[in-house]
């Protein structure tokens, strides 16, 4: 009807219209009708024509397999069942293997022995897998490995999302890079990132300096070499001395973050723990610079080192061949150490602004102590007690012999007290220095490791 006035219209019109021009006019204007017509048509077969025929880019397409047999299943879906040389093809994705079931319908493959696929630089083998066309995700099991430029990854389950370039990977899970190597039960990697999250009994070894971290939570990056551990993370580091003997450092804290680029630095966050040795140390912060061997402790650190426990604001610990060289303490400063095994309660003590330590074969050679410098030394005649002497200066040098006070030095602005035996024998605590206090929290490597750890 409405074709029919709009004819009868365009009729009037071109009667009416009195020049060639107008009348040209009028017949452009039933063409365009017609044409606008055909244009609706192909937009809406075009619209409805992407619901109803997928794009031929993801069609799962056969390329070649030695033997073939379709059939329709009871629910009506078709198959193909395929054997021999399988191949197939989707956009720029390619996969192998050995048996294979196309389900038609779903644009789906369960892939069966030696199944390999290839997309770009990145290659999925697995003993059994299944490849989904819609979602453009490959999932394999067995022996699963996925090589990409940067890493390779290793599990008994595996899952790759091609055009997101990401892998979901469980069940011993191995990750392998050019700087280190991560044990886990899940780990998902993003390739684009080069970044691997992983989670559940995670271990990653760097081999060049030989430290292992274990933890629950990891996130590690492999192109700028940063990894960081989370969930009761712990550190271990194996080397050997001189002597051929083993020498091990444990830590443990609440984070770690590692840093395998130049610095070569570890930063441990959060009651951290460290044994090394006769070295043992608690502390809120500490930065640990693997290559140069230096320690360094912040917020409330404490030390112990054979018999000293040292205290301050911060503890700078330099090491040399895995042996402690040099230790010193920054403001309120505080070294003690047992005087006597016979003489439980007493402590030789040295306090000031600032403390260096020097040692040599494990052992304590001098004490620097400058600003405040305060000394507290029992004195003994073989294995009786003596009295105490109690000096102080603006600079107090302490030598020592095998571990034990030798002699002192003392430098301007001396004063000194000696408190006879028969004083002490009342209460030989009262001598303390301001600031003494004994710590019975030293931890041992058990502290770090209740169990034998697995390298």
């Amino acid at each position: 009807m409405n074709g029919l006035i709009l004819n009868s219209l365009h009729k009037k019109d071109f009667r009416k219209a009195n020049s060639p021009l107008q009348r040209w006019t009028v017949c452009r204007r039933r063409r365009q009708g017609g044409c606008q017509k055909y244009h609706l048509l192909l937009i809406l077969f075009f619209v409805f024509g992407q619901l109803l025929f997928p794009q031929q880019s993801d069609l799962i397409i056969l390329q070649n397999a030695d033997e073939f047999a379709g059939k329709r299943l009871e629910n009506g879906e078709d198959i193909r069942e395929l054997t021999g040389n399988v191949n197939f093809k989707q956009g720029d994705a390619r996969v192998w293997c050995d048996k294979a079931i196309q389900f038609i319908n779903r644009n789906e493959v369960e892939l069966i022995g030696n199944v390999k696929i290839i997309r770009d630089t990145v290659t999925l083998t697995s003993k059994r897998g299944r490849y989904f066309g819609n979602l453009h995700q490959a999932d394999g099991e067995g022996n699963v490995k996925l090589v990409t430029p940067h890493v390779t990854l290793y599990a008994d389950i595996g899952t790759y999302y091609l055009n997101e370039k990401r892998a979901f990977f469980q069940r011993n899970v191995k990750v392998i890079d050019s700087a280190s190597i991560i044990y886990c039960e899940q780990l998902t990697y993003y390739e684009k990132q080069r970044k691997s999250e992983a989670m559940l009994n995670v271990r990653i070894v760097n081999p060049s300096d030989n430290v292992t971290m274990f933890g629950n939570y990891l996130i590690h990056s492999d192109s700028t070499r940063y990894s960081k551990m989370t969930e009761n993370p712990r550190m271990i580091q194996i080397d050997t001395t001189d002597k051929g003997e083993i020498d091990t450092l444990a830590v443990k804290s609440m984070v770690m973050e590692a840093f395998d680029d130049s610095t070569k630095k570890t930063i441990i966050k959060d009651s951290v723990v460290i044994v090394r040795g006769g070295l043992a140390a608690r502390s809120g912060l500490v930065k640990y610079f693997r290559q140069s061997e230096i320690i360094e402790l912040y917020n409330n650190p404490i030390v112990w080192y054979e018999e000293n426990q040292v205290t301050g604001d911060t503890i700078f610990l330099s090491l040399e061949k895995n042996r402690l060289k040099t230790a010193s303490i920054r403001a309120r400063a505080f070294v003690l150490s047992q005087s006597d095994s016979g003489f439980p309660n007493r402590y030789n003590q040295l306090t000031g602004r600032l403390i260096r330590m020097t040692f040599k074969e494990n052992k304590l050679q001098e004490t620097y102590v400058e600003r405040n410098a305060i000394s507290l030394y029992f004195l003994y005649n073989d294995s009786t007690g003596n009295g105490v002497n109690k000096t102080s200066g603006d600079a107090i040098t302490m030598k020592f012999d095998d571990g034990k006070p030798n002699t002192i030095y003392i430098i301007k602005g001396i004063e000194g007290s000696f408190y006879p035996e028969n004083l002490l024998e009342k209460d030989e605590t009262q001598y303390n220095l301001d600031g003494f206090l004994i710590r019975n929290d030293r931890p041992k490597f058990k502290t770090v490791f209740p169990t034998k750890p697995k390298l």
